[in-house]
């Protein structure tokens, strides 16, 4: 069971490559596509979400056993280590999780999740 879901999840992350390569090709040869190729929100739905959500629970267990250290660091200027940390760890995390739209996996310049 443990080799079929390893096998799945290979074929869906080589899906998914192979589709957001072909999205990029067509959006830099000028042609601007509606809709993304077909297994790209299954596979955002069931690989990438997951892992999001475990990536932000993961992130703010660490933010809580770092945030001694992180007190210690915030004694110098500027003063700013916990929001910086916390960004990092938490927000940015979350953001990718709940915040940007299906099928949707980069970020603009200023770090919002846009659908163009």
């Amino acid at each position: 069971m443990k080799i079929k879901t390893l096998i799945l999840a290979i074929i869906m992350f080589a899906m998914t490559n192979s589709a957001q390569a072909e999205y990029k090709q067509q959006m830099t040869t000028g042609y601007q596509q509606q809709q993304q190729p077909k297994g790209v929100y299954l596979i955002d739905i069931v690989l990438y979400r997951p892992f999001a959500l475990i990536t932000t629970l993961v992130g703010t267990a660490v933010f809580v056993g770092i945030s001694p250290l992180t007190a210690l660091a915030a004694y110098s200027p500027p003063h700013d280590a916990f929001e910086k940390t916390a960004n990092l760890l938490i927000v940015q995390p979350a953001k990718y999780t709940f915040d940007r739209p299906l099928g949707v996996y980069f970020a603009d310049d200023d770090g919002e999740y846009r659908r163009h």
